[in-house]
């Protein structure tokens, strides 16, 4: 199930910011790495520490999401699940990764941007609104909703176990 014709499995969590697929990405990681050892979570924030790309605007964004699509590409081809959370919401993106990834599988985490303000922990929707932050996806930068393999509504307070079990059950569906 997790490894097909030598390439591992891609789940690439995408949504807004503070729309919860960091927590669930943790949580689908946890939940595999028990069935199987070979897994890497990659989320969005460490792997830009990680590449020293540090560009907000739409442009940016899409160039680090890009090396992020091409990493996951190098681990799954060696075998690796790879789950990455990240906001790359992005036509050029979602065209990239299903002509790339061999084994993907495309998650999306939505969430209304009324709860997104409602969570908004670092300011940054308050932030953009009040125009003290730029180049933010949702806000002053457009965002292109993915036709994605999952859509997860955020919005609700069904469980976090019950998300994660909804996405196993459908990669197990897929089979």
């Amino acid at each position: 199930m997790w490894v097909k014709n030598g390439n591992g499995l891609v789940l690439w969590l995408c949504g807004l910011a503070g729309s919860g697929k960091s927590t669930i990405g943790k949580a689908l990681y946890e939940a595999i790495k028990n069935e199987i050892p070979n897994i890497v979570y990659l989320d969005g924030d460490e792997l830009r520490d990680l590449l020293g790309h540090f560009e907000y605007d739409k442009q940016g964004r899409i160039e680090v999401a890009l090396k992020r699509s091409k990493f996951a590409h190098f681990l799954s081809s060696q075998g690796l699940v790879v789950v990455v959370t990240t906001i790359s919401l992005f036509d050029e993106i979602y065209t990239y990764n299903r002509k790339t990834l061999q084994h993907y599988l495309e998650i999306y985490v939505e969430c209304s941007m009324e709860e997104l303000q409602r969570r908004d922990q670092k300011g940054l929707y308050s932030g953009a609104i009040e125009g003290r932050i730029q180049n933010v996806v949702g806000v002053d930068i457009p965002y292109i909703k993915p036709n994605a393999d999952i859509i997860l509504q955020n919005s609700t307070q069904n469980g976090l176990e019950q998300k994660v079990q909804d996405i196993l059950n459908q990669i197990k569906g897929k089979q």
